[in-house]
Formats: C-alpha cells, sequence, structure tokens
C-alpha cells in the first residue's frame, strides 16, 4: 500500500478586495472552502466549477427539525413496541403517545409554513 503523502508546504498570498471578489461569490454560493477551491484552481486548472450550491438557513434549520423529528418518532415507537409486548399498552400509554403523534405533526406543519 502507497504510503499517503502529507499536504505539508503550506501557501499563501493575499489579494485585494476587488481580485478576491470574483472569488468570493462563488465561495459563498458553493460548499468548497477557500482551500478545496484555490486548490482545485492552481493544481488542477480547474476555471469552471460544477458543485451543488450551499443549502439555504431555511433548508438547514428543516433539517434540523426533521432529524430531531424522526428521533422522537423513534423514541415513540419504541415505547409502544416495548408496551405491546409486555401486554402492558393501557389507555395511559395510548394517549400519550397520540400526543406524541400529534405534536409531531404540528412541528411539521408549523415547519412547512415557515417556508
Amino acid at each position: 500500500m502507497p504510503k499517503k503523502e502529507n499536504r505539508n508546504v503550506p501557501i499563501s498570498f493575499r489579494l485585494t478586495e476587488s481580485e478576491y471578489s470574483p472569488f468570493k461569490l462563488i465561495l459563498e454560493t458553493t460548499e468548497l472552502t477557500r482551500t478545496e477551491f484555490f486548490r482545485r484552481v492552481f493544481l488542477n486548472n480547474e476555471y469552471h466549477f460544477d458543485v451543488k450550491e450551499k443549502p439555504s438557513q431555511d433548508y438547514e434549520r428543516l433539517l434540523f427539525l426533521f432529524n430531531k423529528t424522526s428521533n422522537n418518532l423513534n423514541q415513540v415507537a419504541h415505547k409502544l413496541n416495548s408496551a405491546y409486548r409486555g401486554d402492558v399498552v393501557s389507555e395511559k400509554v395510548y394517549l400519550e403517545t397520540l400526543n406524541n403523534l400529534v405534536s409531531i405533526e404540528r412541528l411539521l406543519r408549523g415547519a412547512l409554513e415557515k417556508c
């Protein structure tokens, strides 16, 4: 197996605001870091970038809420499954589960309405 070569030679240079402005726009609208971007430009002679744009803040927030919601759904399913297997599904557990599901529905609807 070939030994991995470390990047240990730093290269830095300064730009004026006007020199940097075209690059700034690309960096702000993509997921590339400055290092990745300039490495591609100088080492690979890439000048056209076909990269995915950064997700909007709304998207990031929705992703967070949906991940949180899926965790809650897993907790509800686990609790209900445990109660079912233990033959302990009481009216209290059933109503608690329904309330949790209604809360999740409200959370999702609220997130969608804000978009």
